[in-house]
């Protein structure tokens, strides 16, 4: 029996080698003519990994591809492969379908001929699937592994004459699912506001995997902060793939989690890896006041509360930044608050190990109306618009209205009056602000129209020689004056004459100009012209100076009269005197 196996082995050998030797080199020799000249020429390759172009024909598989196109009968294909993509451990399927095969028909892989027989043998995994009778020759792959991505092609070799076919080339590209991920550190212990760094690795995937962060925090992904790597494996088809995450820890955080998704088209779902995280932060505070507005006068009472890790706290209290170092509790509260601490902050500063929060309340403080600044008085061309304003200050805001002078009827209300200019609008107008529950206030101010200046000063008046002398020329001009001359005999007053001097002074709606003469003497009596000049015309005036004839006061004259009648009295006592002692000696002698 061994004898008769082992004669049937050599027997099988040996019709093997001469199908090899004579049938197998004739086939060689028309897969050599029909594909060799093509195989010479890179194909075009798609970007799906397809070898572009209709079917080839081998100018050596009998007949150029001019000729041989239009043959009827001639062997061309039904159905191509097209492009795949399939997952470790699946099945795919190339389809190959040929009309008119009279060829022998393979698959190649990067170029390498797989087989003609349909189990291709040495091929465990691939088989061509389908009849001869349908020239369906689909290549099956099961199970793919990652060894199988690469490029395809469905030939079919020349015969009698008929040339050799091609297929597209149609690429299979073979995802792998990543492994999980891992998050380091496991967990994390950070402070808010200090930046911190997490990895996130994953390995072996194809293609590289896509990483995605997600803050549970707020159940959103993270857009920003991170960047990934990619390495290839020692295969050269695989990746790892690591992702860096810096990002600012904030208070939400604490006792929160981080998640690291893993994804690729692999996976029907994204594997994860979680990890918490522990926070210490700064006090997170809260400020109330009662009540919320306060009366001038009153009292408020300001709460402070706050959360923090570590819960060790100390409270500072603030008034427009100034510390209150007496108030150091959680509640503060102000008494007799006055106007002046209206819109004003109070400060509440919450500090721990890790560092210090305040929260500011604004104090809204009832007030009654207060003028700003006083109203003022408005000066306008006639026919013109002018706006009145009454800038008031009160908390709740005045309600203000607008009277003419004299008279209770009601112009108009609000902050600002618009009217008119004209003689018959022009005089004094008051603005009355009020509040419920204050006193009101009232200011005034004066409508004025603009015209050409007049002068009020009296034509005649005086001045002593050798003394100083004032001459005044004041006007009435609305606007002021743009210009004010003197001039004396016909000629203007030289005022770089240390004798002369300008002394101006604005009164009211006018200016009070004053000539001044030092050591007047007696040329400089006479007919003075004062000249003003505003935007809108001119006024003139002849002033004359008189010398004024020096006096005797009364006051001395009464005394030098008194002093002569002293005189005269005392003269007459002692003449009387004198009389009566001559006549005494007289009669003594006798």
């Amino acid at each position: 029996m061994q004898k008769v196996m082992f004669t049937w082995w050599i027997s099988w050998l040996w019709a093997w080698l001469l199908w090899a030797t004579c049938v197998g080199g004739s086939l060689r020799a028309s897969w050599a003519a029909g594909l060799t000249h093509e195989a010479a020429q890179e194909p075009e390759v798609g970007p799906g990994g397809e070898i572009m172009g209709e079917e080839r024909v081998g100018p050596g598989m009998g007949g150029s591809a001019v000729q041989l196109l239009g043959l009827e009968g001639a062997q061309h294909f039904a159905t191509q492969p097209t492009p795949q993509t399939a997952v470790v451990g699946s099945t795919v399927v190339f389809p190959c379908r040929v009309i008119n095969k009279v060829g022998h028909l393979q698959w190649t892989k990067d170029g390498f001929g797989l087989g003609t027989e349909r189990d291709l043998f040495g091929f465990s995994r691939y088989a061509m699937i389908g009849s001869d009778d349908e020239g369906d020759f689909s290549l099956r792959i099961q199970p793919v592994l990652l060894d199988d991505d690469g490029l395809y092609q469905c030939q079919v070799s020349a015969s009698d004459g008929v040339p050799g076919i091609r297929s597209h080339g149609a690429r299979l590209t073979v995802y792998v699912p990543p492994e999980p991920p891992i998050v380091t550190p496991a967990r994390l212990t950070a402070t808010a506001g200090v930046p911190a760094t997490v990895l996130c690795q994953s390995s072996g995937g194809r293609p590289a995997p896509e990483v995605q962060w997600v803050d549970e925090s707020r159940r959103e992904s993270i857009r920003a902060g991170w960047t990934t790597e990619t390495q290839p494996l020692e295969d050269g088809k695989r990746v790892k793939v690591v992702s860096t995450l810096t990002f600012t820890p904030r208070r939400a955080h604490h006792n929160a989690s981080l998640t690291c998704l893993i994804s690729n088209q692999a996976l029907s779902h994204p594997l994860t890896s979680t990890i918490e995280m522990s926070v210490l932060f700064s006090p997170e505070v809260h400020l109330k006041v009662r009540p919320q507005q306060v009366a001038e006068g009153g009292q408020a009472t300001f709460f402070c509360s706050a959360r923090a890790n570590p819960s060790l706290l100390v409270y500072r209290w603030y008034r427009n930044d100034h510390l209150l170092p007496n108030d150091t509790t959680s509640i503060l509260t102000l008494y007799k608050i006055s106007r002046n601490l209206h819109q004003k902050s109070i400060s509440c500063e919450v500090s721990n190990q890790v560092g210090s929060s305040k929260k500011t309340q604004v104090l809204q403080v009832l007030y009654g109306p207060l003028f700003r600044s006083l109203p003022h008085d408005v000066m306008a061309e006639a026919g013109t618009d002018v706006t009145l304003r009454c800038d008031v200050d009160s908390n709740p805001p005045s309600s203000i209205t607008w009277h003419r002078h004299g008279s209770d009827k009601i112009l108009g209300t609000g902050r600002e009056l618009r009217l008119r200019v004209k003689p018959s609008t022009a005089g004094v107008y008051r603005c009355v602000a009020s509040v419920r529950g204050f006193p009101e206030v009232e200011g005034g101010l004066r409508v004025l129209v603009k015209g050409p200046p007049t002068i009020v000063s009296a034509g005649e008046q005086r001045g002593r020689m050798g003394g100083t002398v004032s001459l005044e020329c004041s006007t009435v001009s609305i606007p002021s004056p743009i210009r004010v001359t003197w001039a004396y005999n016909g000629r203007d007053i030289d005022l770089s004459d240390p004798r002369y001097e300008l002394v101006q002074d604005r009164q009211g709606e006018g200016l009070r100009n004053l000539l001044v003469i030092h050591d007047a003497a007696s040329h400089d009596f006479g007919a003075y012209n004062c000249s003003v000049v505003n935007e809108y015309g001119v006024a003139r005036k002849q002033i004359r100076l008189n010398e004024e004839r020096e006096r005797v006061p009364v006051v001395v004259v009464a005394g030098s009269v008194a002093v002569l009648a002293l005189v005269v009295v005392g003269l007459s006592s002692l003449f009387l005197c004198n009389r009566r002692h001559s006549g005494g000696k007289g009669d003594t002698e006798v």
